[in-house]
């Protein structure tokens, strides 16, 4: 897979896409908001695609997913912590 497989995706909204954990946690806070007014079909889409982006570990995987099926504020501080230890695969 190439880069540009994950940056644009003609069925997730551009405001949804993003590349690395880097992109997402700089946007984290305005992708939630989209995601949170997807129906139930589109956030498993959205699912499919986080889990199939080829630049991070799964871990990271499951620190974006946590925190956008999450209100508490904690899960954001723990999305913005785990930064310090990301590098692009």
């Amino acid at each position: 897979m190439k880069d540009v497989d994950f940056s644009c995706c003609p069925f997730i909204r551009n405001e949804l896409c993003f590349l690395t954990y880097n992109d997402f946690c700089h946007n984290a806070k305005i992708i939630k908001f989209f995601f949170e007014g997807l129906d139930y079909d589109a956030k498993i889409f959205y699912k499919w695609y986080l889990y199939s982006n080829i630049h991070m570990t799964e871990r990271f995987k499951d620190k974006i997913w946590e925190f956008l099926n999450n209100p508490e504020p904690e899960y954001y501080i723990e999305l913005i912590t785990a930064q310090r230890k990301y590098k692009p695969m």
